[in-house]
C-alpha cells in the first residue's frame, strides 16, 4: 500500500506491449494497437490504493503518448474505468443494486457505437468464480478483512465501467 508505481514507466510498458509499432508509424497514418479496449481503475482507485491510481494515470498517459503524433485520428483503444463508490455503498453488496441501476440510468450516454457506462451484474456462479480467484490468486493478501470484502463488497456482484475521454 505504501509502494508507488512509476506511471511513466507503466505507460511505456503499455506502449511497448499494446502498440509496439507506434514509434515507426508515420504521423499521417492511423494509429495502430493490438488491443481495442483497456479496462482499469478510475482516478480514485476504488480503495484509494496508490497502485490502482497509478494504473489509471498510466493508462491515460499511454493513450496520450500513442496519439501525440496522430492528432485528427481516432484513438484505436477505448479506455473504460471501474467506478469508485462511497465506502458505505462499497460494502452494501447486492443491496446497492438499485442505487447502481439509478446511477447508470441517469449517466448513460451513447458515444458512437459504444455506450457508457457498461453495467455488469454477476450471477451466483460468477460470484463464486470471483471468490475463488481472490482466495487462490491472491493468497498472500488473504488477511481477515479480505473475507469481509469478498462477502460484502458490491464489486463482487455489481460493477459499471465508464468510458474515459482522453484529450
Amino acid at each position: 500500500m505504501t509502494a508507488k508505481w512509476d506511471t511513466k514507466l507503466l505507460s511505456r510498458l503499455m506502449l511497448n506491449h499494446f502498440a509496439p509499432d507506434m514509434a515507426k508509424l508515420a504521423s499521417n497514418k492511423p494509429p495502430k494497437s493490438n488491443i481495442d479496449v483497456l479496462i482499469t481503475f478510475d482516478q480514485w482507485g476504488i480503495s484509494s490504493h496508490p497502485n490502482h491510481k497509478a494504473l489509471y494515470h498510466a493508462s491515460k498517459t499511454f493513450l496520450q503518448q500513442m496519439m501525440r503524433r496522430h492528432s485528427g485520428w481516432e484513438a484505436p483503444i477505448k479506455i473504460y474505468t471501474l467506478t469508485t463508490t462511497t465506502t458505505l455503498r462499497k460494502y452494501m453488496s447486492i443491496v446497492d443494486s438499485m442505487a447502481s441501476v439509478m446511477d447508470v440510468i441517469f449517466s448513460r450516454k451513447e458515444e458512437g457505437d459504444v455506450p457508457s457506462p457498461l453495467f455488469f451484474v454477476s450471477t451466483p456462479m460468477d460470484y463464486r468464480k470471483a471468490q475463488v480467484a481472490m482466495t487462490s490468486g491472491h493468497k498472500s493478501q488473504m488477511v481477515w478483512f479480505r473475507w469481509g470484502w469478498i462477502t460484502f463488497s458490491r464489486y463482487m456482484i455489481i460493477n459499471y465501467l465508464k468510458k474515459e475521454k482522453i484529450v
